[in-house]
C-alpha cells in the first residue's frame, strides 16, 4: 500500500505540468465537436471557451490590485475542476455544456501564467517542482487523454472530461502539498477594476466572440463587424504603444518576441487544426498535429536548454529555430516535422521569456509572468484576425464559395481547391512569421554582445 501511495502521488504531481500544457486545446478540441452549424446551444460552448480563454488574461490584468500567485492557481484549479465535471453531465443535458465552456476558458486563461509563477517561487526557495520524472510521468498521463481524444463524441465527452476532472483534483492535492502554500483572500473584495484595461478586455472579447461564432454560425456579418472591430483596436493600439513605449520596463526586442510567439502559438494551434483537418482530413490530427506538437513540448522541457546555449547569443537560437520550422512548412512532406520543431522552439522561448519577466523588479511581482502572457495572447489575437482577412481576401479573388470557409470550424476535409486555399494562407503566413523574425533580429542585434 505504501509503494501504491508514492506510485500515485508520483503522477499527482505530475497533473499541474499537463493541465498547463494541454488545457488551452483539450476543451477546445471537446467542444470543436459539438458543433452541427444550425444549433446555437452546440455552437456556444466552443465560441464562449475560446473567447474567455483568449481574453481572460486581460479581465485579471484589468484588477486594481494583483491576486496572489497561489490564489490564482487555486481559483483556475478550482474553476478548471467545474468545468470539466460539467462538461461531464453536458452529456446528458447539452445546456450545461455553456456553463461548462466559461469555466473552462477562464481556467485555461488563468492556469499557465499562475502555475509558471507559482514553480519560479517555489525553485527561488530552493525547492524542485518540475524535473525529468515529472515530464515521462506526464507522458504516460497524456496517454488516456489522447485516446479519449480519438473516440467519437460520446465517448470523447465521458473519457476525456472524466479524465480532466481527476487530474484537476490530483493537481490541487498536489498545490496544497507544496511548502509554500498559502492563500491570500482578505483583499479580494477591494479590487476594482482599471477602467483602461477593462475597455481592452471589453474589445478584444467581443471582437473574438462575433469572428468565432461568425465562422460557425455562417453569419458573413459577424465577420465583418469583428474585423471592423479589430481595425479599432489596432488604431488605439498603434496610439497605446507611442504613449507607452517610454515607459517601458523591458527591451523592443523582448516585446517583439513575446508577440511574436503568440503568433507562432495561434498559428500552430488554431491554424494547425484547420489546416490539417482541411488538408489532411481530421483523422491525421493526432499524427500530424497533435503528436509533433506534444514531442516538441517534451523534448523542450528536456533538451531546450541544451539547444539554447548552442551559440553565444540565445536570441539567434531561437530566432533560427523558429527560423527553421517555418521554412520545413513549405515542404509538405514534413509537416509534422516542421510542427514539432515550431513546438519545440515555442516552448523553449516561452520559457526563456518567462525568466526575463520574472526577472523585472520594475515590474509588480505578480503580475510579471501575467504581464508576458497578455502581451503573447496580444500577438495570438493579431494574428488571427490577419490570417481571417487574408483568407476572405485569397476566396474572393479566386471566387471561391464562402461556404467552404466556414465548415472548417467543423473540421471537414475540403475540396482539392480549398485545400490550395488553405496551403497558400500557411506560406503567406509563413513569410509574414519570418520576415517579422527578421525585425526581432534586427532591432535585437546587439543584445548579449559583450
Amino acid at each position: 500500500m505504501g509503494k501504491i501511495k508514492i506510485v500515485w502521488q508520483s503522477f499527482a504531481q505530475a497533473t499541474p505540468f499537463i493541465l498547463s500544457n494541454t488545457i488551452i486545446f483539450v476543451p477546445y478540441l471537446l467542444y470543436i465537436h459539438l458543433i452541427d452549424g444550425r444549433d446555437i446551444i452546440t455552437v456556444l460552448p466552443f465560441v464562449l471557451f475560446y473567447t474567455f480563454r483568449m481574453t481572460g488574461i486581460f479581465l485579471i490584468r484589468s484588477l486594481q490590485r494583483s491576486i496572489e500567485k497561489y490564489t490564482l492557481l487555486i481559483l483556475a484549479l478550482l474553476l478548471g475542476g467545474c468545468g470539466s465535471l460539467l462538461s461531464l453531465i453536458g452529456a446528458l443535458y447539452t445546456p450545461i455544456f455553456i456553463l461548462a465552456s466559461i469555466c473552462l476558458g477562464l481556467s485555461a486563461a488563468l492556469f499557465p501564467p499562475a502555475n509558471v509563477s507559482v514553480n519560479y517561487f517555489e525553485k527561488a526557495q530552493g525547492e524542485k517542482v518540475t524535473g525529468g520524472k515529472t515530464y515521462l510521468l506526464g507522458l504516460i498521463l497524456l496517454l488516456p487523454l489522447f485516446y479519449g481524444l480519438s473516440l467519437p463524441i460520446n465517448g470523447q465527452l465521458v473519457i476525456v472530461s472524466g479524465l480532466y476532472t481527476l487530474y484537476f483534483v490530483l493537481a490541487y492535492h498536489t498545490i496544497r502539498h507544496f511548502p509554500h502554500y498559502e492563500l491570500d483572500f482578505k483583499d479580494l473584495s477591494k479590487n476594482v477594476f482599471s477602467p483602461k484595461e477593462l475597455i481592452w478586455f471589453s474589445l478584444f472579447f467581443v471582437a473574438i466572440f462575433l469572428l468565432r461564432s461568425g465562422r460557425i454560425l455562417f453569419k458573413e456579418v459577424y465577420l465583418n463587424i469583428a474585423i471592423l472591430i479589430f481595425c479599432l483596436i489596432f488604431l488605439l493600439s498603434v496610439y497605446g504603444v507611442k504613449v507607452a513605449k517610454r515607459s517601458w520596463h523591458l527591451p523592443l526586442w523582448v516585446n517583439m518576441l513575446t508577440f511574436f510567439n503568440g503568433m507562432c502559438g495561434n498559428f500552430l494551434i488554431l491554424f494547425g487544426t484547420f489546416y490539417t483537418a482541411a488538408v489532411y482530413g481530421k483523422q491525421t490530427l493526432s499524427t500530424h498535429l497533435f503528436l509533433p506538437y506534444f514531442l516538441g513540448i517534451i523534448c523542450a522541457m528536456l533538451f531546450g536548454g541544451k539547444v539554447g546555449k548552442l551559440l553565444d547569443n540565445p536570441l539567434h537560437t531561437q530566432l533560427l529555430g523558429f527560423s527553421l520550422g517555418l521554412i520545413s512548412l513549405f515542404y509538405s512532406p514534413v509537416f509534422p516535422l516542421a510542427i514539432g520543431i515550431l513546438s519545440f522552439f515555442h516552448s523553449t522561448t516561452s520559457s526563456w521569456l518567462n525568466q526575463w519577466y520574472y526577472q523585472q523588479d520594475a515590474i509588480e511581482a505578480e503580475q510579471r509572468i501575467i504581464a508576458k502572457y497578455a502581451t503573447s495572447n496580444k500577438g495570438s489575437i493579431t494574428h488571427q484576425f490577419l490570417l481571417m482577412v487574408f483568407l476572405l481576401l485569397i476566396l474572393r479573388y479566386d471566387h471561391f464559395p464562402m461556404n467552404e470557409l466556414f465548415s472548417l470550424p467543423n473540421l471537414q476535409q475540403g475540396s482539392k481547391a480549398l485545400g490550395a486555399v488553405m496551403i497558400t494562407v500557411k506560406n503567406g503566413s509563413s513569410i509574414f512569421m519570418i520576415i517579422w523574425l527578421a525585425i526581432i533580429g534586427k532591432v535585437g542585434q546587439h543584445a548579449f554582445d559583450h
